[in-house]
């Protein structure tokens, strides 16, 4: 070991876990309820990921983005933000706050549930969006008062489009 196991982020998915490097491949997760899963896992090409989470192997496709990566495992696609514990001080500091609503993956606008100036609560639905003959509903990260709205009923997005903005 070369120190790396020192090295401890925050990832951020639903909930917000520690990660711990074991070694290069591998790396202790402590979940919500501070039980430690140890996770595998291997490049196994451009895009594509390959995990080993207890004892069973789970290939996912891999998209970085501007706020971490996009990992998609059976298909459903998981937004995930790795928090270098300086940088989040540093952001925390700097007064962060609100919260932004993005799509996933490019699809059409069903419905917009919100109107700029309403309050909101952390959960509660703004955007609707179809994608893949599936509508999803997009939920408010935050509670606050909703500052713009980017789309309206029928509109195109892309992956990763800003569709509300809540402060």
């Amino acid at each position: 070991m070369n120190g790396t196991s020192e090295l401890r982020y925050e990832v951020q998915t639903n909930g917000t876990r520690t990660v711990r490097r074991v070694d290069d491949n591998r790396f202790a997760v402590a979940l919500d309820d501070g039980e430690a899963v140890e996770v595998e896992a291997f490049d196994t090409g451009p895009g594509n990921l390959t995990m080993l989470v207890g004892g069973r192997s789970w290939e996912a496709g891999l998209t970085p983005v501007e706020e971490g990566f996009v990992v998609d495992v059976l298909g459903i696609p998981h937004e995930v933000e790795v928090v270098d514990p300086r940088r989040r001080a540093l952001r925390t500091a700097r007064g962060a706050g609100g919260g932004v609503v993005r799509t996933q993956m490019p699809g059409r606008v069903v419905r917009v549930l919100v109107e700029e100036g309403q309050d909101v609560e952390a959960g509660q639905p703004v955007v609707v969006v179809e994608a893949m003959k599936m509508e999803n509903e997009l939920k408010a990260p935050v509670a606050g008062s909703v500052r713009r709205v980017h789309v309206g009923a029928g509109d195109v997005v892309e992956a990763r489009a800003v569709l509300v903005e809540i402060g």
